[in-house]
């Protein structure tokens, strides 16, 4: 029973939302802006399927899943400044830009007084990290659990990736940043520091990119947000054996009753039944 339990609810859950859209299972998903904030995570396990229209307090605004047709019309235009001079021994510094400026797009170098880049960037949660880079290697080590050359090898890590270090913060907003590097910059080194300035404003363009939505402009206030998706069926409980609609019961049994011969390799009663789904699939939708 356990095992036919599971099977049921994988199939509800995960193969019949993914492999027909029904009107039962649309709904309007509503967010509120945060002042600032230009990225709202989204729960693509409940929600699978994002659709537009998109509205903003009511206005019909205009919803993008191409990032590159998004950046178009928001281009992420950097400015430089150059806030830090070295001296070769002071390794803290603290200083603000104009703000406010977008997140996941400060971008500050240098050279070190031994000679070595410093790449630092933040990750978007106003944490600066500084960026060292794995050894590069054309053929690391084999081992048994992961024989592949030139590939992630658990005895040099990943060739090219970077590893990062918590090194300061950053206020998006005001601007101000503060820094405390291992190895001081060079003396003389006027280091660089790229940041993507914006203005404020009502949002009315939304991008859906893999887990997030991303809005522009960003806001100032709070604004309700409002858009059409898919929701995943619940998994059925012990106090139900029930789906959405009724409806839907033989649907369910007959995928499930697939999903359970296709583990047997009986393609016999998997033909046995196909025609039959097929029936009960074109009733559902």
């Amino acid at each position: 029973t356990s095992y036919i339990d599971r099977q049921i609810n994988t199939f509800y859950n995960s193969d019949f939302p993914y492999s027909i859209k029904i009107d039962q299972m649309r709904s309007v998903y509503e967010f509120y802006t945060v002042p600032y904030q230009d990225r709202y995570p989204v729960d693509v396990n409940n929600m699978q399927g994002i659709r537009s229209p998109f509205y903003v307090d009511g206005i019909q605004g205009y919803y993008y899943k191409d990032r590159q047709e998004f950046y178009r019309l928001w281009p992420r235009f950097p400015t430089l400044f150059k806030p830090i001079s070295g001296d070769g021994v002071t390794t803290a510094f603290s200083f603000t830009l104009p703000g406010p400026f977008l997140r996941n797009n400060v971008t500050l170098g240098g050279i070190d007084a031994n000679g070595g880049t410093i790449r630092v960037e933040d990750g978007g949660d106003g944490i600066m990290y500084l960026q060292t880079p794995n050894a590069q290697t054309t053929v690391p080590q084999q081992v048994s659990n992961n024989p592949i050359p030139g590939m992630l090898n658990q005895n040099t890590g990943n060739p090219g990736v970077n590893a990062v270090l918590n090194i300061g913060t950053v206020n998006y907003v005001t601007g101000a940043i503060s820094v405390d590097f291992p190895v001081a910059p060079a003396s003389g080194e006027q280091m660089t520091c790229f940041v993507s300035q914006y203005q404020t404003g009502k949002p009315y363009s939304l991008l859906f990119w893999n887990n997030y939505f991303e809005i522009r402009p960003i806001p100032k206030y709070v604004h309700k947000c409002e858009i059409e998706v898919y929701l995943t069926p619940v998994q059925f409980m012990e106090t139900t054996d029930q789906p959405i609609l009724t409806q839907w019961a033989q649907y369910i049994s007959m995928g499930v009753s697939v999903a359970i011969l296709l583990l047997r390799q009986d393609m016999e009663g998997v033909a046995n039944l196909s025609a039959a789904m097929k029936v009960q699939e074109g009733q559902v939708l």
